[in-house]
């Protein structure tokens, strides 16, 4: 499973962040297996307006300050359908 992954479900499950936010010091001490040099650069490299530069990386987050991050919520809807929390979307 992908750290984005990890990410999202801890979101989702409660374990991490305040409603969509999350900070970068929380990212780094929810997952303390991980590098922190992986850790600490995830939300920032996957923010949808200046993460351009990192183009592995899937864009899911909006910074709102230092170091913190909204989770979109369309990123959460996908991997909640993914994990069968929610139904598909009917196009």
């Amino acid at each position: 499973m992908t750290l984005r992954e990890r990410l999202l479900d801890a979101v989702i499950d409660g374990h991490l962040g305040h409603g969509l936010i999350v900070t970068r010091q929380e990212v780094m001490a929810h997952f303390p297996s991980d590098p922190a040099t992986y850790t600490g650069v995830m939300l920032s490299n996957s923010e949808m307006i200046t993460g351009q530069h990192s183009p592995t990386y899937d864009h899911f987050t909006l910074r709102v300050a230092e170091a913190c991050y909204r989770i979109h919520p369309l990123a959460l809807s996908e991997r909640m359908q993914t994990r069968g929390l929610l139904p598909p979307l009917e196009n």
